[in-house]
């Protein structure tokens, strides 16, 4: 059974307080410091009691998946929480079918008052018929800032601009915007040595062995090490050199200076999941940064990894005979 407070104005509240990435343009306005000044002095203003606080900075409001909402839903769950306090609707969320699943259903059903302080709505008096009109303009908002951000980010990547967060190995962004590809002093040397030595024969597990030995930082534990707020294990299991990790730079062609993008998309502005796009419908644009090898160096290299796969499948075919 879940409480039933009969005095509401001393439930154990809580205020949340969430700013997307495609809030930009009403920073000011929407910034988490200006949240929580609008509700704490609401709450106030109203005699209501604030316990908790809970944030997600940079977590869009078509997922559900953020940690400071799960902590809030899981602390409701213990019942330590009975009071939340909002923005307004589009903080809780942008998908109009789950935002209306908790306004309507999760809060009522474990006696949670709700209220969104810029929408004029409080569940312990007002009328509940006029949220999911409001909740489907929110997700119209969300999807129809999704597509502009597409568009945006399509006229960019024609351009030649990079908008990848992280540089490929072997460069680093650079420029005002930070959408160029410059050679990394650190790291471009290793790539050409990457190249050279695949074009002589040798294979991708020794090459992988030989930087291992060496202790040299394999690109995702690089880029860790030049973002020292992002957790390795979020970009690599082992933490070490693969033929793999080889293998996928030897057939990058933005070494040779020209730039792919484009290469996945999201299955809906809805969804964190994506789709890999056909190599026939990625944008290519040539020349658009300085190259670390050569066209002959990179055909070389291709040739060595196209003969030797050829090779290893006539073993494997002999094998079975």
């Amino acid at each position: 059974m879940y409480p039933s407070f009969s005095d509401k104005s001393f439930l154990p509240g809580a205020i949340y307080l969430r700013l997307s990435k495609d809030d930009e343009g009403a920073k000011e306005s929407l910034s988490i410091a200006n949240q929580r000044k609008m509700l704490l002095r609401y709450a106030a203003e109203h005699g209501l009691t604030v316990i908790r606080e809970y944030v997600d900075d940079g977590y869009s409001g078509t997922s559900f998946d953020r940690p400071g909402f799960k902590r809030m839903i899981e602390d409701i769950e213990k019942k330590e929480i009975g009071l939340v306090l909002t923005k307004d609707l589009s903080r809780l969320g942008r998908d109009y079918i789950k935002t209306g699943q908790y306004t309507e259903l999760f809060f009522p059903s474990r006696g949670v008052r709700f209220i969104a302080v810029g929408d004029g709505y409080d569940s312990a008096f007002s009328s509940t018929d006029l949220i999911p009109f409001r909740n489907v303009v929110n997700e119209m908002y969300a999807r129809d800032i999704s597509r502009k951000i597409r568009a945006s980010l399509q006229v960019r990547m024609e351009e030649g601009s990079y908008i990848g967060n992280f540089a490929p190995y072997g460069y680093r962004k650079c420029g005002k915007e930070r959408h160029q590809l410059t050679p990394d002093p650190e790291t471009a040397p290793i790539v050409l040595r990457l190249f050279l030595d695949a074009s002589r024969g040798v294979l991708p597990s020794a090459l992988a062995a030989e930087l291992n030995n060496e202790k040299i930082p394999c690109p995702s534990i690089y880029r860790c090490l030049k973002h020292p707020g992002l957790n390795p294990d979020r970009f690599s299991r082992s933490g070490q050199w693969t033929a793999n990790t080889i293998i996928k730079i030897l057939h990058n062609p933005v070494y040779l200076g020209h730039m792919v993008q484009g290469k996945t998309k999201k299955l809906s502005f809805k969804s964190s999941a994506s789709l890999t796009v056909p190599e026939h419908e990625r944008i290519r644009v040539p020349d658009t940064h300085p190259p670390i090898v050569t066209e002959q160096l990179f055909l070389q290299c291709k040739e060595q990894l196209k003969s030797r796969t050829c090779r290893k499948q006539e073993a494997d075919g002999d094998g079975h005979q």
